[in-house]
């Protein structure tokens, strides 16, 4: 089955894959916490979007950045070595 273009989000902790999560295939918006070495963020996924809600990193611009529903721009915590970027399908 075709998944609609940018709809998987990839979230990469130190430049490691954490979790591929299907956008299209989320029905009801949820939270997780991503736990690295370096700190904590809490993500929430919605259908068509991801973003960053809470972190305890310094400056918390990966919360100030909001939703991602393309492939445009990643979310980035440099702090904590976290992206989540949503794959564009060519």
């Amino acid at each position: 089955m075709l998944r609609p273009a940018g709809t998987v989000a990839k979230v990469s902790v130190d430049g490691e894959l954490w979790e591929t999560i299907d956008l299209a295939a989320v029905a009801a918006p949820y939270e997780k916490t991503v736990e690295t070495p370096w700190g904590w963020n809490t993500i929430r996924v919605s259908p068509g979007a991801i973003q960053v809600i809470d972190a305890d990193c310094p400056n918390h611009d990966c919360v100030k950045q909001g939703a991602i529903s393309d492939g445009a721009i990643p979310i980035v915590c440099l702090p904590h070595r976290l992206v989540i970027e949503i794959e564009r399908d060519e």
